[in-house]
């Protein structure tokens, strides 16, 4: 059976992501795309020129669905409970698939190491930026909350909160309460913003 170009693309594209998953960036290759896809390596070829050119198209496939974390938060509760249910919809995540954040973090990691010929290490901060800028602003808005951080530093602070904690706890689970200093860290920040 013949598959489209289009549909071939969208199968390259979720192998790419679920191998990155499943064993690290590091081992994303054409040949390991096509295998992953069970699809003939002239077609991983066909569809994208290079893997620098995959790897961005899986990126983006990525960041469609930063809404995952933050599409069920309640925004009429205000700006402190809509911040504490994405860090709870967060954490809960790296609990559940923790490999899915280390090939994230590996992704960016890639991306800004290949700065050069992929533009991806500048969209993928910006990219939750939007998502959850637009979130936190629609919470405070909503409650009328006055907030004393921009909803840009609020979210990248948060960001790099979740990014510190949820490294430490990748490296050794059971090492501290991981969790309880994340929401530690994260009241401090809230206080700090008026929140």
């Amino acid at each position: 059976m013949r598959i489209s170009s289009a549909d071939r693309k969208e199968q390259l594209i979720a192998a790419t992501v679920e191998l990155m998953r499943r064993e690290g960036v590091q081992y994303v290759t054409m040949r390991a795309i096509a295998k992953e896809a069970n699809a003939p390596l002239a077609a991983a070829h066909y569809c994208f020129s290079d893997k620098s050119e995959l790897m961005d198209a899986a990126a983006e496939a990525w960041l469609k669905n930063l809404n995952r974390y933050s599409s069920d938060v309640p925004v009429h509760l205000g700006l402190r409970k809509a911040v504490e249910q994405v860090a709870e919809n967060y954490w809960r995540a790296l609990e559940e698939e923790p490999g899915s954040l280390l090939a994230e973090i590996e992704l960016i990691l890639w991306a800004t190491r290949n700065a050069a010929s992929s533009p991806l290490a500048g969209k993928i901060y910006p990219a939750y930026e939007v998502e959850l800028g637009n979130l936190f602003t629609a919470a405070a808005q909503g409650n009328g909350d006055k907030c004393l951080i921009d909803a840009a530093t609020l979210v990248r602070t948060f960001l790099m909160i979740y990014d510190g904690a949820a490294i430490q706890y990748m490296t050794d689970p059971k090492a501290a309460d991981h969790r309880g200093n994340f929401f530690l860290v994260l009241d401090a920040l809230l206080a700090k913003a008026g929140v």
